[in-house]
Formats: structure tokens, sequence, C-alpha cells
């Protein structure tokens, strides 16, 4: 017996950077690939990377943007940054590293 399916739904990618823009540019390129081809993508970021890098990379497509509020009074790091390239000193990363953990919906 053989079965087959008219199932073609176009694939879901969800992707969630490192907050760094080493991870996010690379990744936002594939993004842009993927959607050439077909595929949904839900891309989650936080409100910094929302207002610059993501929306103009994806001003004209069909993409779902999942804006998380990153963490506030986080020890060692400044409020508003969201980002490794804007923190002070590379001996923040562990600790910035460490509050990515907190983002929640």
């Amino acid at each position: 017996m053989s079965f087959v399916s008219s199932y073609n739904a176009k694939p879901h990618v969800v992707l969630f950077p490192f907050m760094s823009k080493g991870h996010t540019i690379p990744l936002l390129h594939i993004a842009r690939l993927l959607l050439h081809n077909g595929a949904a993508i839900t891309l989650f970021t936080t409100t910094a990377k929302c207002q610059s890098i993501v929306h103009q990379f994806f001003s004209d497509n069909n993409i779902t943007i999942i804006d998380l509020p990153f963490p506030g009074n986080i020890s060692r790091i400044p409020p508003g940054i969201e980002s490794t390239d804007k923190l002070s000193s590379m001996s923040l990363v562990l600790s910035f590293a460490k509050a990515m953990k907190l983002m929640q919906p």
C-alpha cells in the first residue's frame, strides 16, 4: 500500500541570532535566501535590533518579527545595551550572554 500526500506546506524557519552583529548579519542574509526560495521566516530579536538592522533588511519582505524585550537591571550591563558591539569591554560578554537567557515573550 502506498500513501501519497498532496500536502505541500512551505517550510517555516525560526531564527534567533546571538545578539552580536557578527551573528545577526549573516543570519539575515540566510533569511533573505530562504525567503527567495519560498520559506516562511520568523525572526526573534530585540527592540534595538528591530529598529536598526532588521527593518532595513526586510522593509519590503514578508517576514514575521518577534520583538523580545532585553532584560533590564543586569549586573554590569548598562541599560539599553542589546548587542555585544555596544559593550564597553569584552569582559562583559559572559554577563551579557547570561542576560540573554532571561529574554521572555
